[in-house]
């Protein structure tokens, strides 16, 4: 029997599927260097001091946290954006980190770096 398709719905219409085989897109365009962090990423990596190598190292060795993937309907600056995050984290030498990303297919540098968190 065929898996019935549930249809997820937000005030702006149907929610889109995640995308299939994140972990192999995100490597592949951090590998490229198709990756730019947002401005609030930025301040997050200054403010907790990670490296920007740290945060590659996360994205193609780190695990998928699938529990926090979240589905976001606008951005800070209330533009109406429908897409989803993704979460990955790994245990460095000192710390754990997450990192949040998002991919927008439109853009020249595809895969947004949204936030990086200090677990501890």
């Amino acid at each position: 029997m065929a898996k019935r398709r549930i249809r997820r719905f937000t005030s702006h219409g149907f929610v889109p599927n995640k995308h299939t085989g994140i972990h192999k897109l995100v490597r592949s365009f951090v590998e490229a260097g198709k990756y730019a962090p947002t401005g609030h990423a930025r301040e997050r990596l200054d403010h907790r001091e990670v490296l920007i190598q740290e945060v590659r190292d996360v994205l193609l060795n780190g695990k998928r946290e699938i529990y926090h993937d979240k589905f976001h309907t606008h951005d800070d600056y209330g533009n109406s954006i429908n897409r989803w995050s993704y979460a990955f984290s790994k245990q460095g030498l000192d710390r754990r980190l997450r990192v949040c990303v998002s991919i927008d297919e439109t853009s020249e540098k595809p895969l947004l770096i949204i936030t990086v968190i200090d677990l501890y």
